[in-house]
């Protein structure tokens, strides 16, 4: 007989923006290693969108990626004192690419993500990034709404 029982996630990555849902997305991988050892790799993906609403300078977002890394940086000092293990990526690309090429690397059991990113118009226009990360991904996939 085939064991069903859900394992415990031991390698989990969280895509990560800097949006409402991405931190959903945070707490929500986080809460699910509680108890259970593992680790867990927050990636944000530093690209300029090909279409915004309004433009940004490069100054603005490199400002922005700033803001990102050291808000993630705070969340893996608290983390690491519980004995869990977080590790922070900013990589350049596009969003779904550096998701799925990460889980890849890092051999992630499961990757988490928001239902929506910061940049909604590039979203409408290109496709949703969660929706491309499911399709290609090739292992489990939590959207948190």
């Amino acid at each position: 007989m085939i064991d069903v029982t859900p394992q415990p996630s031991r390698r989990i990555l969280v895509a990560y923006d800097g949006s409402d849902s991405s931190a959903r997305a945070l707490r929500f991988a986080l809460g699910s290693m509680l108890g259970v050892e593992g680790e867990a790799w927050i990636v944000h993906a530093a690209d300029s969108p090909r279409v915004v609403a309004e433009p940004r300078t490069e100054e603005a977002q490199s400002s922005e990626v700033e803001a990102i890394g050291q808000s993630l940086r705070g969340v893996q000092a608290h983390a690491d004192p519980s004995g869990r293990r977080i590790h922070v990526w900013v990589r350049e690309g596009r969003a779904a690419d550096v998701i799925v090429q990460a889980a890849t690397e890092v051999h992630a059991d499961l990757i988490v993500v928001g239902t929506r990113g910061l940049r909604g118009a590039s979203r409408l226009l290109l496709g949703s990034v969660s929706s491309e990360v499911l399709a290609r991904a090739g292992r489990p996939v939590a959207i948190v709404p």
